[in-house]
């Protein structure tokens, strides 16, 4: 039944593309057997800025005036992944209360949405693959050895590409103290492997408890998720210490339960990296939505 549900959201996703032709203007020709474009939106002034309709938004892609249509959100199952940091530093009560954060958020989804959760610690691995979402996200935590020195961008790489295993709006929840000093991964592979992902990217920073000769905080490395989760539209909240980790989890979820979702038919003959900008017109408020996409043959 849950399986189902989603593929009957993803054939409704098919018909509204067919149906935008129609209900745009007359030269705005949509191909249904190319693949939707996706746009995950947050609109914000003060909190977020609640019942706006299509007529409200402007999208734009590459320059140009696209058409769209605004999806339902809750009819578009979710495929949520879990990158979890068990290094060293997330020892003892921090893993304790990430495992109880990362259940809370997943026992709060439906059962059209999947889950699954990637460890990183000296190496990338997974520990629960995509099924739907239950408390055993966090067990799955709780039970996974981890500790020594940090791989966090192989992490975060092995993540977008286990991403392509779940069915439905792609979600990657990233939990990480900022450090790494072991991963093969290059700034330039993970930049490109997040703009050629559909991914809205979440992290939640949580400073090492206890500096070490091997641990060290490394500036360049945050600065660098956070302009990566920028790049996709997402957030980044950084806590002050252990006790606030489940109240992240919460604030993430609040931000997924009240974004927008734009869909639109991408041009065929476009090729790489696609620029997108969304406004909402008339209105003073902060809008994250991801910058571009890649465009493949």
């Amino acid at each position: 039944m849950r399986r189902s549900r989603a593929l009957a959201a993803r054939a409704g996703l098919a018909v509204v593309l067919a149906s935008l032709g129609a209900q745009g203007d007359a030269g705005a020709q949509f191909r249904v057997e190319t693949r939707a474009v996706l746009v995950d939106i947050s609109v914000t002034r003060d909190g977020p800025v609640r019942g706006l309709q299509a007529k409200d938004f402007e999208l734009s892609v590459a320059g140009e005036p696209k058409e769209f249509r605004l999806l339902d959100p809750n009819s578009l199952p979710l495929a949520v992944l879990f990158a979890m940091d068990v290094s060293a530093s997330t020892a003892g009560e921090r893993r304790r209360r990430l495992a109880a954060g990362a259940r809370q958020f997943a026992g709060a989804l439906t059962e059209d949405d999947d889950c699954a959760v990637v460890a990183f610690s000296n190496r990338a691995s997974w520990v629960r693959e995509f099924a739907s979402c239950s408390g055993e996200v966090g067990d799955g935590l709780l039970q996974t050895g981890g500790g020594g020195a940090t791989a966090l961008w192989d992490g975060v790489v092995m993540s977008l590409a286990a991403l392509h295993w779940g069915s439905g709006r792609p979600v990657l929840l990233l939990f990480t103290d900022g450090l790494d000093n072991l991963s093969w991964a290059r700034e330039r592979h993970i930049r490109s492997s997040v703009q050629a992902s559909e991914v809205l990217l979440y992290s939640i920073i949580a400073p090492a408890p206890r500096p070490s000769r091997i641990l060290r905080t490394d500036r360049e490395g945050i600065e660098l998720l956070e302009e990566l989760v920028r790049t996709t539209g997402g957030r980044s909240v950084t806590i002050r210490s252990d006790a606030d980790l489940e109240e992240a989890f919460r604030e993430v979820l609040r931000d997924l339960r009240v974004r927008y979702v734009l869909a639109f038919s991408p041009d065929p003959g476009r090729r790489g990296f696609v620029p997108i900008q969304v406004r909402v017109k008339e209105r003073r408020v902060r809008v994250r939505a991801r910058e571009g996409y890649t465009a493949r043959p």
